[in-house]
């Protein structure tokens, strides 16, 4: 029995690193993470464009990284996900809703295959609606390791360097470090 226990252990740690590896941390996910007070989804919705992020698995050889999102009443939104992949040059997108679950925490559900990982967080630490927005979002396994992710949004495509400044300092002032972001490649996205 002992065997299962930490072999299923080494699984999630496996799992996790192919998630984000900057950014494992022992332990649950931390609930206290102040976000947004009085967020406004309606301000929200709209086209954001991915500036920076600790990498994630699911982003890899991933560049013009973009989300919109459209307000669907009662706190909720259409999520749409688009990259072109850098390799073959080709699109892929993916779509869901997300739900306010208090000011500035949202619960996200993607549709089809990535519906099986079920609901994630998508917690706004700042945002000043038109420029930038800086998200975070904690997945744990077992209570035991957890990885942290942080993208940094933006209106513009390519933005003003006090806009991105704006951004990071955000990150560091909810106490999270910005080493380990990853620019996101903006090029050639036409």
């Amino acid at each position: 029995m002992i065997y299962v226990q930490v072999f299923s252990v080494i699984i999630a740690v496996m799992r996790m690193r192919m998630v984000s590896p900057q950014t494992i941390s022992g332990g649950s996910c931390t609930k206290d993470v102040e976000t947004v007070a009085d967020f406004d989804v309606d301000r929200y919705t709209g086209r954001w464009y991915e500036h920076e992020k600790y990498p994630v698995i699911f982003e890899f050889g991933g560049k013009c990284i973009y989300a919109e999102y459209h307000d669907l009443g009662n706190n909720e939104v259409s999520v749409f996900n688009y990259q072109k992949n850098k390799f073959p040059g080709l699109g892929s997108s993916i779509t869901g809703t997300a739900k306010v679950v208090s000011s500035g925490k949202l619960e996200v559900r993607f549709d089809g295959f990535a519906a099986l990982a079920g609901p994630g967080n998508y917690w706004v630490l700042d945002t000043d609606y038109e420029n930038f927005s800086v998200v975070y979002s904690c997945a744990d396994f077992l209570g035991i390791v957890n990885t942290k992710v942080i993208w940094i949004l933006t209106r513009e495509r390519f933005p003003e360097k006090q806009i991105v400044a704006q951004a990071r300092d955000a990150i560091t002032s909810h106490g999270f470090s910005l080493r380990g972001l990853v620019k996101t490649d903006q090029s050639n996205c036409d």
